[in-house]
């Protein structure tokens, strides 16, 4: 490998389709700038739903299914108490397959991760050949949690604590007639999440990019090593979002509650208005941290590679957010990469309009032979929000909210699998659930599933995505 900068700008929960690079209205002017002369793929596929498979396929150019420490063994990780579900999606590190960050190391680069997520850290392993970590996420997190929130982190680490307050309430609920359960369930857990909103910083427009800037910069100036390898995970697109700057009233936020039906139209869209300033106030601080790097001569030989590890749903196939099935809102994700010489972006405007999976990322940094040919894939491998399983079971028995609630989870909790091939997209579900198949040069939006009609087609795809 020749010997260059090479930067890696993850932008956390950011689908392509909403950006006006690619068609959208959120206005990326400095994303923009490196998309109008960069390469631009316009069909890149996040490998999984969430982060930590995302990530893990990105960093060890591995299908999401194929590796085997996604099956969540419930390793423990709870001293840092900083999110509940770090115990039950750690990557073992120091297997036999190496992450970027050490093949990177291992071409003589001194790589370094800067991160706001919980999940792209050292808690995980997902930190593995890093030899310059900043986990800002647990930092700021073990500094500015409340008592109330470490209380409940607690509460659902520890699973005999959970299945106490199980019983608690299944005592407490007995008492209560059936009817006025209904509006007490709901209730309570709108208070909850009004409550968890503020205690979390949901209203706050920054999420750590501005001090990952400023610990990116002093990283820099003490730094001067000829070749780096730099990651970046800015959060800012990820829930929830500062709806306080649209309106004085509380906005419903909770993923279940719009997929049920029980949080308003009203409230979606405000919550999607929160999501585009959120985009657009990122756009900035990636533009303040080009302009850094390049005022410290690193762009003088370098690459910066932008994408996001999903995208974001606003109830577009009746979903929410993201961790739920595969389709376009939630796995296309913008991908860019630009080259620089002598501080200056190189002009040569590519675009890439063929699947690209984000898994490919490491061999086409590393210069390695893209190894999934023209299959592309993307995998579901189940929601991450159970701990409340067990009273949505109690509870469901006698109220038809918890019911609703508690059927929904089960629905997205089902694995899936999206195969991209040719002109088709093939959504097969790992479970009692129709597959989809559609056209996605006449259909990008996913609205008419002709798998009656092209069996043969799905067949076939399913082979290829068995095969991938």
């Amino acid at each position: 490998m020749d010997s260059r900068n090479i930067i890696f700008i993850m932008l956390d929960t950011v689908r392509a389709d909403m950006l006006k690079p690619y068609g959208g209205s959120i206005n990326v002017k400095n994303i923009g700038r490196l998309s109008n002369y960069g390469i631009k793929y316009n069909a890149a596929i996040a490998p999984g739903t969430y982060t930590l498979p995302s990530h893990l396929s990105i960093f060890l150019g591995k299908r999401v299914r194929s590796i085997p420490w996604l099956q969540f063994m419930g390793i423990r990780y709870s001293e840092r108490m900083t999110d509940p579900f770090l115990r039950k999606s750690r990557y073992v590190a120091g297997r036999k397959e190496l992450t970027i960050a050490q093949v990177m190391e291992y071409f003589g680069y001194r790589s370094a991760l800067f991160s706001n997520n919980p999940f792209v850290s050292d808690a995980t392993g997902l930190a593995a050949g890093f030899s310059h970590i900043s986990n800002l996420f647990i930092e700021n997190k073990l500094r500015t949690n409340k008592t109330s929130v470490k209380a409940v982190l607690g509460l659902i680490q520890s699973s005999y604590a959970r299945r106490s307050l199980v019983r608690l309430a299944g005592h407490v609920s007995g008492l209560v007639p059936s009817t006025r359960l209904d509006e007490m369930y709901i209730s309570l857990r709108k208070r909850l999440n009004a409550h968890f909103s503020k205690e979390y910083g949901y209203y706050d427009l920054d999420k750590g990019a501005a001090e990952t800037n400023s610990r990116l910069e002093s990283y820099i100036r003490y730094n001067n090593h000829p070749s780096n390898f730099i990651f970046i995970n800015y959060m800012e697109g990820h829930e929830g979002y500062p709806t306080n700057l649209f309106t004085d009233r509380y906005v419903e936020q909770d993923k279940w509650l719009h997929m049920t039906g029980m949080a308003s139209e009203e409230d979606l869209e405000v919550t999607r208005k929160a999501y585009s300033k959120r985009i657009e106030y990122l756009d900035t601080k990636v533009g303040q941290a080009i302009g850094m790097m390049r005022g410290k001569g690193m762009l003088d030989n370098a690459t910066i590679i932008v994408s996001s590890d999903h995208g974001q749903a606003f109830m577009e196939h009746g979903t929410m957010f993201h961790n739920v099935h595969p389709h376009n809102e939630v796995i296309r994700v913008p991908l860019i990469m630009a080259y620089f010489r002598n501080g200056r972006q190189v002009r040569e405007k590519v675009e890439i309009d063929k699947p690209f999976s984000l898994t490919e990322l490491s061999n086409l940094i590393t210069g390695r032979k893209q190894q999934h040919g023209n299959v592309v894939v993307s995998d579901h491998t189940g929601i991450t929000e159970v701990w409340d399983t067990q009273l949505l079971r109690l509870l469901k028995k006698r109220s038809r909210n918890a019911e609703t609630v508690y059927r929904k989870k089960v629905q997205q909790d089902m694995h899936s699998t999206a195969i991209f091939h040719g002109r088709y997209k093939l959504i097969h579900y790992y479970g009692n659930r129709k597959d989809e198949l559609y056209r996605i040069d006449a259909d990008p939006g996913e609205s008419f599933n002709i798998i009656d009609k092209n069996r043969s087609v799905a067949h076939s795809l399913l082979e290829y995505g068995t095969a991938a």
